[in-house]
């Protein structure tokens, strides 16, 4: 079988000749992988050369440092908003209507979880480059890496083929703030920073989640209730046969259950 080509990522000086090759080579494997022709060998060949082409200077826990910590600043700055905004001296007070922007945040962040998840990671968006980046770097990595049988990570050094690069996390940040500054304007201004309160909150969920997932199943965090149950729901959606059909909800599987992508027992494609 032929040597894998060069990981995408990395292969910012190769020819159009060569990216081509790349993509073809991808698509290749993420066919064969659906078809249920995914073998143990190649599935380690995969993973050999995609924790090769790690970077010598990534850091695992300043990526998670990273990720989450533009999460829980953008959860502290709202915090402490809210906090001078509820104060008995304050002109605009929180009313308790502004809490019901808590419930439709978590249905949007749900919805938008479940779209992304679907139409972004799992197919390949010719027009949209940033795109292409997010679905080259879960379905042809992060899917032929771990499987729903083999769904650990075998050192830190894997952080970088399970949690989102930093930078799309800061985009997720700027794509909300005019979001939050309309709603403050339009709605309240309690009810702009409990948006980014809401929605910072799952955003660290997410990636704290995602990450305990694929945690070895006999390490502490793999062993809580909560992560095990959750952990076979998202192993289910790691079968390469059903990675596009079923499971697409990382956090809380409700719009898996509105959408009816919930994998049947029977697990048929």
């Amino acid at each position: 079988m032929a040597a894998l080509p060069q990981n995408p990522i990395a292969a910012g000086t190769s020819s159009k000749a060569s990216r081509a090759d790349v993509r073809a080579e991808e698509k290749l494997l993420v066919k064969e992988a659906s078809a249920g022709r995914l073998t143990e060998e190649r599935r380690e060949r995969v993973r050999q050369k995609i924790t090769a082409d790690i970077p010598w200077w990534y850091s695992p826990w300043g990526h998670l440092a990273a990720t989450t910590g533009i999460g829980l600043t953008v959860l502290g700055v709202s915090s402490v908003q809210l906090g001078r905004l509820a104060s008995t001296h304050s002109a605009h007070p929180t009313r308790a209507t502004d809490w019901l922007i808590v419930p439709m945040v978590f249905l949007l962040a749900n919805f938008f979880e479940w779209r992304v998840h679907k139409k972004v990671l799992h197919r390949r968006n010719k027009y949209i480059p940033p795109m292409q980046t997010i679905y080259d770097k879960h379905t042809p990595m992060h899917h032929m890496v771990y499987v729903e049988e083999d769904m650990a990570l075998r050192s830190t050094k894997e952080f970088r083929l399970v949690l989102i690069p930093a930078a799309g996390v800061l985009g997720i940040v700027l794509t909300a703030s005019p979001i939050a500054i309309a709603i403050g304007r339009l709605w309240s201004a309690s009810a702009g920073w409990l948006f980014l309160v809401t929605a910072s909150l799952y955003m660290v969920t997410y990636e704290v989640l995602h990450l305990c997932y694929h945690a070895p199943s006999d390490s502490f965090i793999g062993r809580l209730a909560f992560i095990k149950v959750m952990r076979a729901h998202h192993a289910k959606h790691h079968d390469p046969r059903f990675m596009q059909k079923w499971n697409f909800n990382v956090t809380v599987p409700l719009f898996d259950w509105v959408m009816g992508t919930i994998a049947p027992k029977t697990k048929r494609g």
